[in-house]
């Protein structure tokens, strides 16, 4: 069984005082070293770069004004596996010793062995930009219908299913019809995703391992290809289901911003502005709900003034 551990952070060269730039809700961040090397934390390498193309995170900064700390990682064991299930990150400043735990990291994969191994990951250009998007919807079954008909009919794309059918509840990952995708998300189904491709796509080159419970697919294959991606919703109790849609019209390849084709760029820009015209957008940018469950959010917004 695994024992706690604490790891005090320090880079290849012996660095161990670290200006931080973290983004709490979502488990990562950046330390910089006085020699201007940057690292990101763990495993956040895929994350870091969607999460601040809106907003660059803010260095933290110690009561006393001092902008440097030292940097430790306390790592909480899973009970009866040989896996970590949470990370602290402490830090001590090193100006007035003040010692904080600004975040806690749940970690709900295995194995974790390697994040004890390589507690940060070097990051040459921490601040790229590239085109990202993430779109949010909250949609009633009907508005989820609308979107998939529009999917099917006017871009005329392929259409992909993650999902688990009853009574087999296997994880599968196939090419699925307009009623098939119907079926899907109404009848004894459980999806985890959906994608949209104008290619046809090879199933098994996004399949990252099979077992006794089906196809485990590998994380954002929509990143580097041209897919769209559609989740799951997520319950978001008392205001509704809240899906997301992600793209990109460039991906990063080395460090280095690389463009999809303009006819991929051209779905992407017809399926922003047919949302725009058939949903409502008055939550904030790349927000598109249906009418009758922004009411239902508003109303539960308002209600808890």
């Amino acid at each position: 069984m695994k024992q706690e551990v604490i790891k005090n952070i320090s880079t290849e060269s012996g660095e161990n005082e670290f200006q931080i730039r973290l983004l709490k809700n979502d488990g990562v961040g950046l330390l910089t070293t006085k020699s201007e090397q940057n690292y990101l934390i763990l495993d956040s390498l895929d994350f870091w770069y969607d999460l601040i193309q809106s907003e660059y995170p803010k260095k933290k900064k110690c009561s006393c004004k001092s902008e440097w700390f030292k940097v430790a990682f306390n790592y909480i064991p899973r009970l009866g596996t040989e896996d970590f299930r949470e990370i602290l990150i402490v830090t001590t400043c090193v100006l007035c010793n003040k010692i904080s735990k600004p975040i806690s990291i749940d970690i709900d994969y295995s194995s974790t062995e390697e994040l004890i191994e390589n507690p940060i990951t070097f990051c040459p250009k921490p601040k790229i930009k590239y085109k990202f998007q993430e779109l949010t919807s909250y949609w009633s079954g009907d508005n989820l219908k609308d979107f998939l008909k529009f999917i099917f009919n006017d871009l005329n794309l392929n259409v992909y299913c993650w999902f688990s059918q009853h009574p087999e509840n296997k994880r599968r990952f196939e090419k699925v019809s307009f009623e098939k995708a119907i079926q899907i998300i109404t009848v004894n189904h459980k999806y985890l995703n959906f994608y949209f491709s104008k290619k046809e796509l090879e199933t098994l080159n996004y399949t990252k391992l099979i077992d006794d419970n089906g196809i485990y697919l590998k994380e954002g294959i929509w990143r580097r290809d041209e897919i769209i991606q559609l989740t799951a919703p997520y319950v978001i109790m008392g205001y509704g289901l809240l899906y997301y849609i992600n793209f990109c019209n460039q991906y990063l390849d080395k460090g280095n911003v690389k463009d999809k084709s303009d006819q991929f760029e051209a779905i992407t820009n017809q399926l922003k502005n047919w949302l725009k015209e058939n949903f409502v957008t008055k939550r904030g940018k790349n927000c598109f709900d249906g009418q009758e469950a922004y009411e239902k959010l508003m109303a539960k917004k308002n209600a808890k003034r």
